[in-house]
């Protein structure tokens, strides 16, 4: 915890040249994460049938999500479960 004595003292304050930089460092980590997350879920290979039911995963739904492996009706079936829970 900062007691008053470090606000009070020149040398621990954080410049503004300071916080702009870790927010710059911030916003670089948050970009390459999202980047990396973007490049790991296109290269999965979509599942052609459906891990919970077994049914086919149409070649229009795999190739709009690539990495998929349920079905429309499997994911609509999640997301209302998922709903109840809110």
């Amino acid at each position: 915890m900062i007691g008053i004595e470090s606000l009070q003292n020149p040398e621990q304050r954080m410049t503004n040249d300071d916080l702009s930089l870790q927010a710059e460092q911030f916003d670089t980590n948050l970009a390459l994460l999202k980047h990396q997350q973007t490049n790991a879920h296109a290269a999965k290979s979509s599942a052609l049938f459906c891990v919970d039911c077994g049914a086919e995963i149409p070649l229009a739904r795999r190739n709009a999500l690539p990495g998929i492996d349920i079905c429309i009706d499997c994911a609509r079936d999640e997301e209302r479960r998922a709903k109840q829970w809110l």
